[in-house]
């Protein structure tokens, strides 16, 4: 995948998180697996598959 879909992908969920979840400090996207990091803790866990319905409509 190349930088440019990575970058498009992450703004999409960067936007959709930032509108509709917990605050959290960052965002880690490898195009496959979304990690939401708050703190020095991964918060939560996303695979491309649990986004793909929710943000890449």
């Amino acid at each position: 995948m190349n930088y440019k879909t990575l970058q498009f992908q992450y703004d999409k969920i960067y936007s959709y998180f930032k509108t509709t979840c917990e605050s959290f400090d960052f965002l880690e996207w490898d195009g496959k697996t979304l990690e939401v990091w708050n703190g020095n803790r991964v918060k939560e866990i996303y695979k491309y598959n649990d986004l793909k319905n929710l943000i890449f409509k």
